[in-house]
């Protein structure tokens, strides 16, 4: 009889053993399934670290029979980018491909340069107000690194009067392109005028032109490198988004730091495909490049961790250039053995028409595209006390 008593209690700690395993086991996946586009096509895990293996071709997914698509064979063979005489590849670039002058002419222009990274600063005659520098003691926990352009006046002032005003623990930048364009007015007064008097701008010697915003991821970098290394995280976003901030926050705060380590959050696509048909905003040869893009976030704005910042430098001089930043991301990514992490408050198609309402906003942080009038607005409306949700 006692041991018929035994072997119950045995049974009952061992169903009770069971119930803790399985408790804990459901709870976990279910973390991973809350982001259900961010569990993606590698058997990597997203809170790995980072690796940079010398053979690129098995992560970039050029293991099968080579296309011969010029990314692709270039990708194959590429040791490291070229530092000086940068040109030269873009040059090459033009003799191999065989309709190159088919090619629409920003995509002939991106190519003839894409090797190019390194630009100095641009310095407005008379002297502009260079950005400060971070110090260990007040480096920002986020950056908020706004792609804009040098026309956009309207959208940056809006930015700066609604979701990037100064908060605890980030830091508000704006990065440009030469405000000298082609065929464009002379902005450089105004631009001057505007760096003096906020000093948040960070413009490069180059022309501000679609297909160059990977200049701008890579040059910010590269800046953060030099003057702002123990930043913790980097929204790296458009000039036209809406940013729930303390929402944004609140979230990485309460990231395992495991997953923060290497974070790459925000609307991720998993199985987008180049488009073909010419005259499309985003079409690309077949002779170009052949194949599906790596997972990728939504260029409309995008988390990372700033311990990546070199890791992804490194990643960008071994992985041929593409004209479009944020598929380029993520191939850099995809070569380091990291998957972005997908977030359902990232929204970078916004439609117009939810703009009107802040309730929408409550429970997002982050949407793409609205505009400075509905983004001051929104602030207006989302802070106020009237609000009834």
């Amino acid at each position: 009889m006692r041991c018929r008593k035994c072997q119950l209690c045995l049974l009952a700690l061992l169903t009770l053993l069971g119930l803790k395993v399985y408790i804990e086991w459901t709870s976990e996946s279910w973390l991973n399934k809350a982001e259900p586009r961010g569990t993606l096509l590698s058997s990597t895990t997203p809170n790995a670290e980072p690796t940079l293996p010398i053979n690129l071709s098995a992560r970039l997914g050029q293991t099968g029979p080579l296309p011969f698509a010029y990314w692709n064979q270039q990708q194959r063979n590429l040791g490291v980018l070229p530092s000086t005489d940068c040109r030269t590849w873009g040059t090459v670039a033009a003799s191999e491909i065989l309709d190159f002058f088919l090619y629409p002419q920003d995509l002939q222009r991106f190519l003839l340069s894409a090797a190019c990274r390194n630009f100095p600063l641009w310095q407005p005659a008379g002297g502009g107000s260079p950005v400060a520098s971070c110090s260990e003691k007040d480096a920002p926990y986020l950056l908020l690194a706004v792609k804009s352009e040098p026309g956009h006046f309207a959208a940056r002032q809006a930015v700066r009067e609604t979701w990037g005003s100064a908060a605890a623990g980030t830091r508000l930048l704006f990065l440009l392109g030469s405000p000298l364009g082609i065929g464009g007015p002379d902005l450089r007064s105004l631009v001057t005028w505007e760096s003096q008097h906020y000093g948040d701008l960070l413009l490069w010697d180059f022309l501000d032109v679609p297909y160059n915003q990977t200049l701008k991821d890579l040059l910010l970098l590269t800046w953060l490198g030099h003057h702002c290394p123990n930043v913790n995280f980097i929204l790296q976003v458009q000039d036209d988004a809406f940013v729930h901030i303390p929402a944004l926050m609140e979230h990485l705060q309460t990231l395992p730091p495991t997953w923060a380590r290497s974070l790459y959050l925000g609307e991720v696509f998993t199985q987008a495909k180049p488009l073909r048909k010419p005259g499309e905003p985003f079409y690309v040869p077949k002779t170009f490049f052949e194949g599906d893009y790596p997972a990728y976030a939504s260029g409309g704005g995008y988390v990372i961790s700033g311990r990546l910042a070199p890791w992804l430098l490194q990643a960008a001089a071994r992985v041929v250039p593409f004209p479009f930043d944020d598929v380029y991301t993520g191939f850099c990514f995809r070569a380091l053995g990291l998957v972005p992490r997908a977030h359902p408050g990232f929204f970078t198609a916004w439609p117009e028409d939810l703009t009107k309402d802040p309730c929408t906003m409550r429970g997002l942080l982050l949407v793409h595209p609205v505009s400075p009038q509905d983004t001051i607005r929104l602030w207006k409306h989302l802070w106020g006390p009237e609000l009834q949700c």
